[in-house]
């Protein structure tokens, strides 16, 4: 997975549709802070910085990624309003491994794209890294997403004991297996939103509940709004996107 952290909307609608139609898989987000919220069980393999409107704040960006643990393998491109040499320079002393310029071709962004996640440690395409206990813990519900997955369940696929799980959860989420369990789920849902996924029950049925209404319960509980009414939104978001976007065939 890539994420994309920009805080321009137009800027994460233009990257998200030309690396989704092309089916590379992104989450895009304003902030670091939004996605360890939100989207943190979904440990990315690469991350795009968009820095074009900030200057001077490759640096602060790089030391806050690096205070992630979680993030400190993971590969960083910067998207800047122009690349020239000194700023290429710059971020690749901070830490980064690449810049990518604002305008960028689109079918050049798909192509340096796929090359950089083959290069990446976290890339599916690259030999694993031993895992560490938080990544087994999201490894193991990812992996029984589909199922009715809960605490028992999850500890007994850890080897650990409820007590022991509930620790090594607070010690690396701040909060218990129940949450994150519930909290991945969602995640998973809102990401075939974004895919096109327009079926509540479906959508409840592919994450592991059995109970549609649970699904909903805890679908608003996350996002603050419904399924549905996430569906409706995002359909109307994306009317509005401009049509004559190049279509990229991967």
């Amino acid at each position: 997975m890539i994420l994309l952290l920009s805080q321009s909307g137009e800027v994460r609608t233009r990257f998200s549709n030309i690396l989704k139609n092309n089916h590379l898989d992104i989450t895009a987000v304003s902030n670091l802070r939004e996605w360890s919220q939100g989207f943190g069980l979904h440990l990315p393999a690469l991350i795009m910085v968009d820095v074009h409107e900030m200057s001077d704040a490759g640096e602060a960006i790089m030391a806050e990624l690096q205070a992630q643990e979680s993030l400190q393998n993971v590969c960083t491109v910067m998207i800047a309003e122009h690349c020239s040499l000194n700023n290429r320079i710059q971020y690749l002393q901070n830490g980064a491994i690449d810049c990518i310029p604002m305008a960028v071709d689109p079918m050049e962004l798909v192509l340096k794209m796929k090359n950089l996640l083959s290069i990446c440690p976290r890339s599916k395409y690259t030999v694993p890294m031993e895992q560490t206990e938080k990544e087994r813990i999201i490894t193991t519900i990812q992996k029984h997403m589909k199922e009715n997955l809960n605490v028992e369940m999850l500890a007994k696929e850890m080897y650990m004991s409820r007590s022991s799980l509930q620790r090594a959860c607070l010690r690396h989420f701040q909060t218990g297996p129940k949450e994150i369990i519930t909290s991945y789920k969602i995640q998973h849902a809102v990401r075939m939103i974004e895919f096109g996924s327009n079926n509540v029950a479906s959508l409840a049925y592919s994450v592991g509940y059995t109970n549609v209404n649970n699904f909903i319960a805890a679908f608003k509980r996350m996002m603050g709004t419904t399924p549905k009414e996430y569906m409706k939104r995002r359909h109307a978001e994306n009317q509005s996107i401009p049509t004559d976007m190049p279509l990229l065939v991967a």
